[in-house]
């Protein structure tokens, strides 16, 4: 760990280093570790990463895990840019680059074949198409992607956070088969006219655990007699136009754990359906609004309920 202005650079065999916060101070020393195979960097740089970082991981071909998390990145035509030597560690298993000030992803990212994990949370709203389709080993993919994300062969995505509506409707949600935290979101940067979610556009999802949208159009309903079922979904949070909740609830959740409410306008009271969801323990009503004078519980409601919160 490189926080002490006496602290000496490890032995240039060591295999996994990490940095916090001094990291110009570690790459001015121009060593050279051609066995390093993990790289951290912890805290918030305070000076550009300058021509250093390209002189020292040109030679880290083997490098598997790069986490960069704050480190600033120099401007190249007004925006943060990666530099591009990062499309050359081809090996690369993780890449971190959360808080890094990015609104792009260069087009080298599609060099890194077997990447399974990408994490861009953290930085501005990613507006242009990310092509991702060589990128067949993807388990994880964080940021907040408003254009169109073009995903390969999706069998082994898991995370995919947080995805703009309008990206989400250009994708085939039946290949998404071990997909199992999903987060989608409105933006203002692309036209959601002709967009619109329901319970039956998430019912191919079969291994989803946790689900999060932040939306103005959504049916918490759906248009088929049959009533949709979400048997693995655990964690829940709808910041949506929803004005009533349907009485199924128990039905149509029946694992839910995790329930989050955020901004909702409500004209019927809400905790008849909610108190008959039998796993739920953690229960938010956030910001939401309520037309009646009250709320009403009945005393077999909410068994196992252990937190609830109301503001």
């Amino acid at each position: 760990v490189y926080n002490d202005p006496v602290a000496q650079y490890s032995s240039a065999t060591c295999r996994r280093e990490v940095v916090h916060h001094q990291i110009n101070r570690y790459l001015s020393e121009k060593h050279q570790n051609k066995r390093m195979r993990s790289f951290l960097f912890f805290g918030e740089s305070e000076d550009l990463v300058g021509r250093d970082f390209e002189t020292i991981y040109l030679n880290l071909k083997l490098l598997r895990v790069l986490d960069l998390g704050g480190v600033r990145f120099p401007c190249e035509d007004g925006k943060k840019s990666l530099p591009e030597v990062i499309g050359d560690l081809i090996h690369l298993r993780y890449l971190g680059i959360a808080d890094t000030f990015l609104s792009n992803l260069p087009s080298f990212i599609s060099n890194l074949r077997f990447l399974q994990t990408l994490d861009a949370s953290g930085n501005e709203s990613i507006r242009q198409t990310i092509d991702l389709r060589n990128l067949t080993s993807l388990r994880h993919v964080i940021g907040k992607f408003v254009g169109e994300l073009l995903l390969g062969d999706t069998v082994n995505l898991q995370t995919l956070r947080s995805i703009s509506s309008y990206s989400w409707s250009k994708l085939n949600h039946e290949v998404f088969i071990n997909l199992r935290d999903l987060e989608i979101f409105d933006s203002m940067w692309v036209d959601q006219r002709g967009v619109s979610l329901d319970l039956a556009s998430f019912s191919k999802l079969k291994n989803l655990r946790a689900l999060t949208l932040k939306v103005s159009t959504f049916k918490l309903s759906s248009e088929s007699e049959e009533t949709v079922r979400f048997q693995t979904l655990v964690e829940l949070t709808l910041r949506c136009d929803i004005r009533r909740l349907p009485k199924d609830m128990d039905v149509i959740f029946p694992s839910l754990e995790s329930l989050t409410l955020v901004r909702l306008r409500l004209e019927e009271d809400p905790m008849p359906a909610l108190e008959k969801l039998q796993r739920l323990e953690d229960l938010s009503l956030t910001n939401c609004s309520y037309s009646e004078a009250k709320m009403s519980v009945s005393a077999q409601g909410f068994s196992r309920l252990n937190k609830l919160e109301l503001f």
